[in-house]
């Protein structure tokens, strides 16, 4: 043993000489720099200093502290074993050795104080931001090193004080803990149950759970005046549903919401918000509102317990309420751990609102009462077990000394036994004032955060988003679009040309279309009887109803006669083709409102058996695979393969896409090709079957051998006057487990692209990170609303999307990969390698495999220096809402048109009580941007308004309200309104006569 330590000391020795005699003068200089940085923990001061900065609050002051503790632990600790060991400095005992490049320290050599010192701080500093963890025991490393080489220590020395440095930092962080225990906190346990309306059940049978809770519920309420409040989810159908059987405890909800002890609202249904339009966002809060208020008054949080994602101007949103705050459970990636739990939410507009992550989701502290979802005999006993766990997961997160110890869960009942419990954890953890209390309580405790996220929170860094839903039953993707826009587009505007007198039938079809936006309802991943025996009836009927209240009030407006008139959905003057009695049919239209329908003659496109295509302003040519390609025949300029079909094997479930090889491509197939002209439309129809893998192996890592038929029928028009292409591909499904695409190529290349989302143009970065240690990593499918465009330097794309809802970005902007449809089996399975465990029940839906016809549409916009994105738009939005042939008595002048040149569209035409209009303009660019509206008739008074259109009482929430759009600017019929970037403006305008 001897020997060999003699041997290391001698080698230690050895290598101290070879590396002092071999430094230069710039690694003398940077291993200076270094120990100067490092010099008495100076630089380590300057970092703990910024990281309390970062943070701020207590997150801040521990970020701080658990990097000094850190250095000091490590450093005394060293300091100690010197004392112990008392070696000597290599200048003083090895007589050759070159000349030392600082000041000669008077202390023991062995272990490198200024090791431990840097090591300790390094590996603190990376347990606080595990961003920098590299990066910092990289700079660690270097100072030990830069010990060596100005020749103060041995490396075994700098080797032995990295290696405490190591233990004291990671000891840190249990130090740091120990010490937020000393600290006063005040904890806020709020009571709720999550209620999903229709999942892995169907509706009435969580009907059936949901009433006999609900009884219990009030009467423990009733009876036990220390359980203080119970929160119900955030929405408010649920509180509906159960009056529907049990109306007599009516005045007994009323009385409890009044008294702030059961909490409604602010929401109507727990929506996924990135599926549904914006306006249904705001029709969701505003019926919540309503009967909320009806019921006493709705919760001043807007609190969203379960949706897979959150979009960028939901801060604009709920500001135009007058919420402030947002507590929610998913979407933050790995910014969480520098951000905390509470951090300003920021939309493109610039709108903020306090954003609550619960990073331990709705559930975190059910086991304080439960386990497994059941209640506990012995409370008291299951609090001391988990209690201080909960505690030290929350404080570590928490800014300030507010805690949110969430007691819930999917489906939980009020848990009669909570304040026993909540005694029970002042005796384990005295210093945490710990009550019963509800959301509001908890906010108004909350201090301002000092971190920031700006835009859409769409990550899975902490839960999975679960974003695969996006194409999953696609059907109701579709369907839910069709009615958003029959909504939107034509009842509501007629019905404020006409007076206002369909607004409770409005308000009735809203509500049945909001019952399906309920996050496992619209997402498609609920069992198969959820989908296709509640949901498909409820679409049915908006759409049944609403084309009846369309004709209703068409002809009220028009009058009865037979003369040939058109209905424009859109607020701009365009050409555009209507199907006149199956006759497609190019007229002009003045704006939104009943125009004549008028042929305007010679603009007939032309269609070639060859496949061509051609109109005054594009050749198509579209090839036998059922791909094309779109020239400008201004500038010859050609796109790249349109259209060109790929499918994938899914070996995933409803919530997440799994990639099962192999790739089938229809590249090189060979179709049944026929043209056709009709009217002014041209259309190329190839009809080609795609030979698919039936289905998956037995492990699911792949498709089988066997392949079926699926015939595909893709069908390419051109319009007269059109600068776009339209794409249908009809397909009939024979296989199981596989995901359709059309890739369309942009003929550019782009760091970013743009897409449309509820009240914007989103833009987001083409390449994906693939974070590791993430529940659910990103990738590279995203959600868009009727756009996503990718724009060069001189020419791009755009693609109009019909109710689909999933695209991605490939090759650096090269190509836009459109998900047409997927095919799955499964609502939840846990061996998928994308996310971490289940997300739902392990049970097979075969209707999601979505078999027999589909159809999809959607179209192509060539962008170039004469055609750019706003008109691109203008041309997607003329494909999506095509005039409509009607008969009447006479045309009306329109109600109302917008600048076409302008990026300001339309989101709202609707009546308000007292004869006004409401009207809700939005700029989802980031330019500011001006536009002209013009009415049929003169403009009497105008008047900015919020979301609450005009009903400040909306909800009892007695919020301010602030967030308007600046007023109009009025002209006579016309009115000039401007909004700066991602703003959404709404009026309540009163026409004259």
């Amino acid at each position: 043993m001897t020997e060999v330590l003699e041997w290391l000391l001698r080698f230690d020795r050895e290598l101290y000489v070879a590396i002092t005699n071999s430094r230069g003068d710039i690694l003398g200089l940077i291993a200076l720099s270094l120990s100067a940085f490092n010099f008495n923990g100076f630089g380590w001061y300057v970092i703990a200093y910024l990281a309390w900065r970062a943070r701020r609050g207590r997150r801040g002051i521990a970020a701080a502290l658990t990097v000094l503790l850190g250095m000091g632990t490590a450093w005394w600790t060293a300091e100690l074993v010197k004392l112990a060991v008392r070696r000597q400095r290599p200048f003083n005992t090895i007589s050759d050795a070159p000349a030392v490049l600082q000041f000669e320290p008077t202390s023991w050599s062995f272990p490198s104080g200024d090791s431990a010192l840097a090591m300790g701080a390094a590996v603190a500093l990376g347990g606080v931001y595990p961003g920098v963890r590299g990066l910092a025991i990289l700079v660690a490393a270097a100072v030990a090193a830069s010990r060596v080489v100005v020749g103060v220590h041995h490396p075994l020395d700098a080797l032995a004080g990295s290696l405490i440095g190591v233990a004291g930092g990671l000891l840190a962080p249990h130090l740091v803990a120990r010490l937020r225990r000393l600290a006063r906190w005040r904890g806020y346990v709020v009571a709720h149950t999550h209620w999903d309306r229709e999942w892995y059940e169907r509706f009435e049978g969580y009907r059936a759970r949901l009433v006999p809770m609900v009884t219990r519920l009030l009467a423990l309420l009733e009876r036990d005046p220390a359980f203080r409040s119970f929160t119900f989810d955030g929405q408010t159908i649920a509180i509906e549903d159960h009056l529907a059987k049990r109306p007599e405890d009516r005045p007994r909800v009323e009385a409890l919401v009044r008294a702030d002890r059961l909490l409604v609202g602010p929401w109507y249904v727990l929506a996924d918000l990135l599926l549904v339009s914006g306006e249904s966002i705001v029709r969701n809060l505003q019926e919540g509102l309503r009967v909320s208020g009806e019921l006493g008054r709705a919760m001043r949080v807007a609190y969203v317990a379960d949706p897979f994602g959150h979009p960028a101007q939901m801060p604009q949103v709920l500001r135009g309420f007058g919420y402030t705050s947002y507590v929610f459970a998913r979407g933050v990636g790995r910014e969480g751990d520098a951000l905390g739990s509470e951090f300003w939410w920021e939309s493109p507009s610039g709108d903020r609102v306090l954003a609550c992550h619960q990073i331990e989701h709705y559930s975190g502290a059910l086991q304080l009462v439960a386990e497994g979802g059941r209640a506990v005999e012995d409370v008291r006993r299951r609090v001391r077990r988990t209690l201080p766990g909960i505690f030290r997961r929350l404080s570590r997160h928490a800014s300030g000394d507010a805690l949110l110890f969430m007691v819930g869960d999917d489906h939980t009942e009020a848990f009669e036994r909570l304040p026993e419990a909540v005694s029970a954890a002042r005796a384990v953890l005295p210093r945490v004032d710990l009550r019963i209390a509800s959301l509001e309580e908890f906010v108004d405790a909350v201090g301002a955060p000092g971190g920031v996220i700006s835009g859409e929170m769409v990550n899975g860094y902490y839960r999975p988003i679960l974003r695969g839903v996006n194409s999953t039953r696609v059907w109701i993707k579709q369907e839910n679009a069709r009615c958003e826009r029959l909504l939107l587009e034509r009842c509501e505007p007629l019905d404020a040309a006409t007076g206002g007198t369909a607004r409770e039938e409005l308000r009735s079809l809203w509500r049945t279309l909001l019952e399906n936006h309920p996050h496992d309802s619209i997402c498609g991943c609920s069992i198969d009887d959820v989908h296709d025996v509640d949901m498909a009836p409820r679409f049915a009927r908006v759409r049944r109803d609403g084309e009846a209240l369309y004709r209703r009030l068409l002809a009220s407006l028009a009058g009865a006669g037979g003369t040939p008139l058109l209905f424009d959905p859109l607020p701009w003057a365009r050409e555009a083709v209507v199907d006149d009695d199956g006759t497609p049919t190019l007229v002009r239209t003045a704006g939104l409102g009943v125009a004549p329908l008028v042929r305007l003659d010679g603009r007939s496109p032309a269609a070639t058996d060859d496949g061509v295509l051609e109109n005054e302003h594009l050749r198509v040519e579209v090839a036998l695979d059922g791909s094309f390609v779109v020239a400008d025949r201004a500038t010859g300029v050609r796109s790249g393969v349109q259209n060109a079909l790929v499918d994938d094997g899914d070996r995933g479930d409803e919530y997440t896409y799994s990639y099962a090889g192999p790739t089938i491509r229809a590249a090189g197939l060979a179709g049944r090709r026929t043209a056709q002209v009709r009217g002014d439309r041209a259309t190329v129809t190839v009809e080609l079957v795609l030979r698919l893998p039936a289905g998956l192996r037995a492990d699911r890592f792949a498709r089988v051998r066997e392949l079926v038929d699926v015939p595909v029928s893709c069908l390419v028009s051109l319009d007269a006057g059109a600068r776009r292409v339209d794409v249908t591909v009809r397909v009939r499904n024979a296989a199981r487990d596989h995901r359709l695409r059309a890739f369309c190529a942009t003929g550019t290349r782009t760091l970013d692209h743009v897409a449309g989302a509820a009240f914007a143009l989103v833009p987001r970065a083409n390449r994906i990170p693939r974070p590791r240690r993430w529940v659910e990593p990103p990738t590279e499918t995203r959600c868009a609303h009727d756009v996503v465009a990718v724009v060069g330097a001189t020419r791009g794309l755009a693609v109009g999307l019909d109710g689909v809802r999933e695209y991605a970005v490939l090759d650096d902007g090269r190509t836009i990969a459109v998900t047409l449809f997927r095919a799955v089996g499964w609502l939840s399975r846990g061996d998928l390698p994308e996310r971490r465990g289940h997300a739902g029940p392990a049970l097979e839906t075969p209707s999601a495999q979505c078999p027999g016809d589909l159809e999809l549409r959607y179209c192509v916009v060539p962008i170039g220096p004469d055609h750019d994105l706003v008109r691109a738009r203008r041309e997607v939005r003329g494909s999506l809402s095509p005039p409509l042939a009607a008969r009447g008595a006479q045309a009306v002048a329109p109600l109302l048109a917008l600048d076409r040149a302008s990026p300001i569209e339309l989101s709202s035409l609707r009546s308000a009580p007292g004869g006004a209009l409401v009207l809700r303009l939005v700029n989802p660019t980031r330019e500011e941007a001006t536009t002209t509206v013009t009415f049929s008739r003169p403009v009497a008074a105008s008047r900015p308004a919020d979301l609450r259109e005009g009903e400040p009482a909306l909800g009892n929430t007695a919020l301010e309200v602030i967030r308007t759009a600046a007023p109009l600017e009025t002209d006579g019929a016309m009115v000039t309104a401007r909004l700066a970037p991602y703003e959404i403006g709404t009026w309540l305008v009163t026409l004259s006569g």
